[in-house]
């Protein structure tokens, strides 16, 4: 009985559906920091990718050094973030391989401007998506 469970799971770990390929927001309970819309404000949206790979794992999205928001595979957020520079990190927990060197983004905004951020599907990357 368990290694017929077993087999289940595994299975359904190398099957790519139409889950696997959308992107859906963040859950509101994972959402902390940044949600109201400020005059002036600039919009970061971050984007975990998504993938089987780094599923039993959560990204941890820090915006100058305060916890914001929290990611699966496959979630996205928007933060109204005041103009001017931050520093965005990623943390993880769980299976993701621990973030190197290429964990941390710092970025200039002005008003009504919009950035991109990208983690990558193990959790283990933080990239700024080209203007």
């Amino acid at each position: 009985m368990a290694a017929a469970m077993a087999a289940a799971v595994l299975a359904g770990c190398g099957v790519e559906g139409n889950h696997d390929s959308m992107i859906r927001d963040a859950v509101a309970n994972r959402v902390f920091l940044f949600q109201t819309p400020g005059a002036g404000d600039a919009t970061l949206q971050v984007v975990r990718a998504n993938g089987f790979f780094g599923g039993g794992c959560s990204s941890q999205i820090m915006i100058d050094d305060k916890f914001a928001a929290q990611l699966e595979t496959g979630e996205q957020v928007a933060f109204n973030l005041p103009t001017g520079t931050h520093v965005v990190t990623l943390q993880n927990s769980g299976a993701c391989r621990k973030p190197g060197d290429d964990a941390r983004v710092e970025l200039s905004l002005q008003p009504g401007e919009s950035a991109l951020a990208e983690v990558n599907k193990w959790g283990s990357s933080l990239s700024l998506a080209k203007r």
